[in-house]
């Protein structure tokens, strides 16, 4: 009989519990579990489709060398040996600028990222990359200037929202929300509750809507400020709550008034009257809003995010109890790091900051391809794929190819794997232990831990293990006592715990590679750097999650923590690890005032230009590319970046051209003919596809094709298209939704 393991997904940051049948070391079937505390029997076809995952032929089972254009085997021992000579040499002779990483293993699997940020501390870069970088520079940013502290996400309190909005976001096909198909249908259907969707596209989620903003594709920073003059010239404003919470609102009311409301909604074609509408029913009711790529890659989209977040605390929901909320958990998403600290780097070539110590992914190749002596040389890939997932596919490829060193650990041969000096192997998360620190299901928080349910093939290593060996060939690991090893061996994680913290308090220049010497002890104990890492996060979690763990039930004490570690370990489905207080929400202020800053000194005459006059202006297309597309779409075909294995949509083609029907008999054409779609940055033939759920001068491809699988090409690589020109001038986020296009038969 074949066996059934317990497990999450792991190709996004719900994470949905699954239940998979195991036959000789082989996924064959897989099915949502049902004890799983948070989904409770609920995932899509990412998850269901984790066998193609696991099981292809592009897996990667030995660590490899480029010998000129050929990739040669070779030992670990090697690779480790040969990748720190190789390390060290560029570090002595151009210091640690010279050095990045760039990571990607994704919100569900984290259990890599205390060693990668270990060993760049230890290397002495600021330098890492991340899906960050592409996505939530401008969210985390205005996190960071709201509230003093990046590190938080903020989502609405979707239990309580009695008006739930999705703004560029169709989150019944993406999957943003916890359970997001039940739950969108539980609040469409409920009379007492409203889901709005603001979204150009009539997508799936807007069909279900309540109410469906249709604006102009780009113009979501306009339709923002409109709104919210709208609101204070009507005196709707939650005065009371600004008085309160918000420490610098004159400073920011300004910025609405003297705007011409009505030109604005002409501008941005959405209907006077339902702009006023929408603003009576958030002046009105709590809600909470679910941002995503829409906003988060759209023109202007850190500012976007400012107004959205002006909007909030406009409406008294900001930090509310059925308003929108930061959640806590564990551990952080991210360190807050500040741009105006003057030890914080800036890029060379380009000039930005990091947000939560990660740069914009799309400076990548400026940083790289310049005559600075400085420059980034060599580049430490942890499960990622830059060159289809990054801005400028052909800038990326071209700006590896010059690097001194690229280090690749993933678990196929990608595409940017190919252009490796040496490429190694990893465990899939359904071969090792992992963890997550996303959370998303407010105001619970659930600790779980992914259980290997098949055993690795060939030579495969735990990611978190590659980074701690590469960190021992480097010398970065302290000589560590027998006697600490013994314990982790012989003795109680407790008493382990109490040698550990007594060897750093009597060794604090080693309290930087703690992550080293947890992994080498107690991870080599319990078989996996990973498992070792998530004990260690429990144990050091901030205080504020540890006073809120006896509310799920567990007994405090010294040894709280690790009881919560224990019953994760007996129970891999997860468990319910604490419980937040929903009427404190407004701790996560670090602001020395403890209120809310809305002003920011560069967003000032940013805003300002935000008019009528000049965004109808900005937004003409030029003749030789007179459609936008938007580089991304989400669709039910289950596919993403971590998915190779075309088996996934059989008797499919996911990789179309979404285009209205009468934009595409205009152009000549027909559904499912071959165009070409051209932008600035390069070309692509794809079938078309008619539809009228997208909006006439919009057409979408989506993102994560264009890869090779077994000497096959399959769809297009939308990020040809793109243009590291692109990027929001704040803070480098990539304008992906925004993109300059034409359209041909042929």
């Amino acid at each position: 009989m074949n066996k059934l393991e317990k497990t999450s997904c792991a190709f996004c940051g719900s994470h949905c519990g699954l239940e998979m049948e195991i036959e000789n070391n082989r996924i064959v079937n897989v099915r949502p579990d049902p004890d799983n505390p948070r989904t409770k029997g609920y995932c899509c076809r990412k998850g269901r489709s984790s066998k193609y995952f696991q099981n292809n032929t592009d897996r990667l089972n030995y660590p490899l060398k480029r010998v000129g254009k050929e990739f040669v085997r070779i030992s670990w021992e090697q690779a480790f040996a040969e990748i720190a000579e190789k390390l060290r040499e560029i570090l002595d002779k151009y210091g640690p600028r010279a050095v990045g990483n760039v990571g990607g293993a994704g919100a569900a699997i984290q259990g890599e990222g205390p060693y990668v940020q270990t060993f760049m501390k230890m290397v002495g870069s600021q330098y890492s990359f991340s899906p960050t970088g592409l996505e939530f520079m401008g969210l985390f940013w205005n996190v960071g200037k709201m509230i003093g502290d990046q590190s938080h996400w903020i989502e609405p309190d979707e239990q309580l929202n009695e008006v739930l909005i999705m703004w560029g976001c169709n989150s019944y096909v993406s999957h943003q929300t916890n359970n997001a198909r039940r739950f969108t249908r539980e609040i469409c259907e409920d009379p007492d509750r409203m889901y709005i969707v603001v979204d150009p596209r009539l997508s799936e989620t807007a069909r279900m809507a309540d109410m469906h903003i249709a604006l102009r594709p780009g113009t979501d920073a306009l339709l923002m400020r409109a709104m919210i003059t709208l609101i204070i010239q009507e005196g709707w404003q939650h005065q009371e709550y600004l008085d309160k919470w918000v420490s610098d609102f004159d400073k920011v009311k300004p910025w609405f008034t003297n705007f011409d409301i009505k030109e604005a909604c002409r501008v941005c074609e959405v209907p006077y009257e339902q702009v006023r509408k929408l603003c009576r029913i958030l002046t009105t009711r709590k809600w909470g809003v679910h941002q995503d790529l829409g906003i988060f890659m759209g023109r202007h989209n850190t500012m976007s995010t400012s107004l959205l977040f002006n909007l909030m605390c406009v409406c008294g929901v900001m930090f509310v109890s059925g308003g929108s909320i930061a959640w806590g958990g564990f551990a952080s998403v991210g360190n807050h790091t500040d741009d105006q600290d003057p030890k914080i780097w800036r890029t060379l070539a380009t000039g930005f900051a990091p947000v939560t110590g990660i740069f914009p992914t799309a400076v990548l190749p400026a940083e790289i391809m310049n005559d600075n002596p400085n420059r980034i040389r060599a580049l430490l890939m942890s499960t990622t794929n830059p060159v289809r997932s990054f801005p400028d596919s052909t800038a990326q490829g071209e700006a590896y190819s010059k690097l001194d060193l690229l280090v690749c650990s993933d678990i196929c041969m990608t595409e940017t794997a190919k252009y490796a000096h040496y490429v190694l192997p990893a465990m899939s998360a359904y071969e090792s232990y992992d963890f997550s620190v996303v959370q998303c299901t407010y105001p619970e928080i659930y600790c779980m831990l992914k259980h290997p349910v098949v055993q690795p093939e060939g030579e495969r290593m735990e990611s978190g293990e590659i980074w701690l060996r590469l960190g021992d060939a480097m010398g970065f690991i302290p000589t560590i006592p027998d006697s600490l090893y013994e314990t982790a061996r012989n003795k109680s994680r407790m008493e382990y715990f109490g040698e550990l913290m007594v060897y750093l308090q009597n060794n604090p220049e080693y309290m930087p590679a703690a992550p080293f010497i947890i992994g080498k002890t107690l991870g080599k104990a319990m078989g996996s750097a990973h498992k070792a890492m998530f004990w260690g996060a429990l144990m050091l979690a901030p205080q504020r999650f540890q006073e809120e763990v006896p509310g799920a039930g567990f007994k405090p004490g010294s040894a709280m923590m690790d009881d919560v570690f224990q019953a994760v370990c007996d129970h891999p489905e997860g468990v319910l690890a604490a419980v937040e207080e929903r009427e404190n929400n407004f701790k996560y202020i670090v602001n020395e005032d403890k209120k809310i800053h809305l002003f920011v000194d560069v967003l000032d005459e940013y805003i300002k230009d935000i008019t009528p006059e000049k965004e109808e202006q900005a937004l003409i297309f030029p003749k030789e590319y007179p459609l936008i597309l938007s580089a991304g779409r989400h669709t039910d075909d289950g596919h993403n970046g971590f998915m190779r294995n075309p088996a996934t949509y059989e008797y499919r083609n996911p990789c179309t051209l979404a285009i209205n029907p009468e934009d595409g008999k205009k152009l000549g054409l027909k559904d499912g003919q071959m165009t070409r779609v051209t932008t600035e940055a390069g070309s692509v033939e794809i079938e078309a596809q008619f539809t009228y759920q997208t909006r006439k001068g919009y057409v979408l491809i989506p993102h994560q094709f264009g890869f090779d699988f077994n000497g096959k090409r399959y769809g297009v690589g939308v990020n040809t298209l793109t243009s590291v020109k692109h990027i929001d001038k704040l803070t480098g986020n990539p304008i992906l939704r925004y993109v300059p296009c034409r359209v041909e038969a042929i």
